[in-house]
C-alpha cells in the first residue's frame, strides 16, 4: 500500500498498526514531502514503525512546483526530511525512493501544474540518485503525461515505473509515452482495504516474484 497522512482514520489521528499489516502485504510507500517546504507529520512515525516490520518500504516525494526551476529545491527538501527519518536508500528492506509527479490541488480543483517543466523533473530525479546511489521510481499515469506534459515522458526513460490506473480489471496502465518501458508497480484502487489501516486506501501490486521485490530492495 502507499499511505500519507489522510491514511489515518478521521481527523488523521489514528495509528496504524504496521505489525498486522505486515503480516498479509510485502511492501509500502510512505508520502514524505510534497513542494519545498511541506512534510508529512506521520512519515517519521510511520517509517520507524515499519522498518521494525517485513515490509519492504521508500518514502516518496509529491511534485508541487510553485516556479518553473523548483526541481532542486524540492530535490533538497525531499533528501533531507527522508535522511532525517532514518532512510539511507541503499540498505536492506529500502525500496529505491519515489518521485510522485500528478495532477495538484490550487482552488479545490485537481489540475496540470502550470508551473511543471520537464527539466525541473530531470534535475530532481539527478539530485536523488546522487544523494542516495539508487535510480528513483517514478510515480505517475500515462493520461497526465499526455495531457500535462505534452507527451515528453522521455525524462522518465530508465527509471521503473509505478503507474495508476483504476478500476480497469485486468488491464493494465497505458504505457507512459517516450518512458520506454512498462510499469513495475500498479497502483490499481483508491478504495483498497488494508487489515491494520483505518478505513480505504490505495493499493498496489509489483510485477514480479517476491523474491525479485526483494532484491530491489538490497
Amino acid at each position: 500500500m502507499d499511505t500519507s497522512h489522510h491514511s489515518h482514520g478521521r481527523g488523521e489521528k489514528e495509528r496504524i498498526d504496521w505489525t498486522r499489516v505486515a503480516r498479509t502485504n510485502s511492501f509500502a510507500f510512505l508520502k514524505a514531502s510534497q513542494g519545498t517546504g511541506y512534510k508529512d507529520p506521520w512519515f517519521t512515525r510511520d517509517h520507524a514503525a515499519v522498518a521494525r516490520t517485513s515490509l519492504l518500504r521508500a518514502p516518496y516525494h509529491f511534485f508541487d512546483p510553485r516556479s518553473t526551476g523548483d526541481g532542486a529545491a524540492q530535490a533538497r527538501h525531499f533528501i533531507a526530511t527522508a535522511r532525517a527519518a532514518g532512510y539511507h536508500g541503499n540498505r536492506t528492506g529500502e525500496l529505491p525512493p519515489v518521485l510522485d509527479v500528478e495532477k495538484v490541488r490550487r482552488n479545490h480543483r485537481e489540475v496540470c501544474p502550470r508551473e511543471l517543466r520537464p527539466g525541473q523533473l530531470t534535475v530532481f530525479l539527478q539530485e536523488v540518485r546522487k544523494a542516495f546511489k539508487v535510480t528513483p521510481i517514478v510515480y505517475t499515469r500515462a493520461s497526465f503525461v499526455k495531457e500535462c506534459m505534452g507527451g515528453q515522458g522521455r525524462v522518465f526513460a530508465g527509471h521503473p515505473l509505478w503507474l495508476a490506473r483504476y478500476g480497469s480489471g485486468t488491464h493494465e496502465p497505458q504505457p507512459v509515452p517516450g518512458a520506454g518501458r512498462s510499469w513495475t508497480f500498479w497502483q490499481h484502487t483508491e478504495h483498497g482495504r488494508t487489515p491494520g489501516i483505518p478505513g480505504t486506501g490505495d493499493r498496489n501490486v509489483f510485477r514480479g516474484s517476491l523474491g525479485q521485490l526483494r532484491g530491489m530492495a538490497s
